[in-house]
């Protein structure tokens, strides 16, 4: 059985411990501890088995860093060193550099290290990918994807790195693991155009922003024989548009991409531990370019702001 420890008990860490304390539920872990030094975390963590202000005395086999993004690579590398398997929301480092060392940690001690780019585990990307692979789309022309939250911009934020980061890596994804030739940005630190130019003429554009009227989580994939589009939102379904025609397709799951990445990374600690084959997912050279490319819209945004 695993043993897990969250580092972090925030908005998105309360979301982990929800989905954990059902795999503890479920049998799938053992038992599920917080770390935060908020007390008021710790209050909070009702579904927790224990809670401590810090990893002093913490036994645990499973390591997930929920923390804010600045202290997500120190404490990757302290955890990896100390011999945790480590699952640390994005991003994985503040710059490629960074990033690269946490990496390098996580080869030399051994242990298995993965990055919380859950849309790659969300079911409506896994049957876009198998409608991609057996030419019902035909050849990608372009991509769309937007997100809109009504939810406030958080402290010091940026959009790009809160939410434009799962759209860079899924759009990626989408073009077969490709890296973008460039990137070109619009807006401001609160709402942002991406728009990715794949080889080929393909350009992958990404609406993100805070503070919006209406919650909007879309992707859309336009190809030479046919469109898909799917809600994010929605977990069982997409929507395959052909000839004037709209078709409803079901997904194999409709579980939610938290649940079946924390599900992945129980059972690749599993294969671990049996001396089987295992991968981290993303891999790292996704997890690399997730930051890269990230950081160019970044440093793209600073200058293409309009005035």
């Amino acid at each position: 059985m695993v043993r897990v420890v969250l580092l972090g008990c925030g908005r998105w860490g309360q979301n982990h411990l929800r989905v954990l304390s059902s795999l503890r539920d479920q049998g799938i872990i053992d038992s599920v501890t917080v770390v935060d030094p908020s007390q008021t975390a710790r209050d909070n963590a009702h579904l927790a088995d224990n809670t401590f202000p810090t990893m002093d005395g913490v036994e645990a086999d499973l390591a997930i860093i929920a923390s804010p993004a600045q202290y997500h690579a120190p404490q990757a590398h302290q955890l990896l060193s100390n011999q945790y398997h480590v699952l640390v929301e994005k991003p994985l480092g503040c710059s490629e550099a960074e990033a690269a060392q946490v990496i390098a940690c996580a080869q030399e001690n051994g242990r298995i290290l993965a990055v919380g780019l859950l849309l790659r585990f969300h079911p409506a990307v896994e049957l876009a990918n198998q409608l991609i692979s057996n030419g019902e789309l035909g050849r990608l022309e372009s991509l769309r994807f937007v997100r809109r939250s009504k939810r406030g911009a958080p402290p010091e934020g940026n959009v790009i790195e809160s939410l434009g980061v799962h759209a860079i890596d899924l759009m990626c994804h989408f073009m077969g693991e490709s890296d973008p030739s460039a990137v070109n940005v619009q807006g401001d630190n609160i709402e942002a155009r991406i728009v990715l130019e794949f080889p080929h003429g393909i350009e992958a554009i990404i609406d993100v922003g805070w503070q919006t009227s209406q919650e909007i989580r879309t992707v859309t994939l336009i190809g030479s024989n046919a469109s898909l589009r799917f809600d994010l939102d929605i977990h069982d379904r997409v929507f395959l548009i052909s000839e004037g025609k709209e078709k409803q397709i079901m997904c194999k799951s409709s579980i939610s991409p938290l649940e079946a990445e924390l599900k992945n990374m129980v059972s690749t600690i599993i294969k671990f531990r049996s001396e089987q084959p295992w991968s981290a997912t993303p891999d790292y050279g996704a997890a690399l370019r997730g930051v890269r490319w990230t950081e160019r819209a970044k440093q793209a945004l600073a200058i293409t702001r309009p005035h």
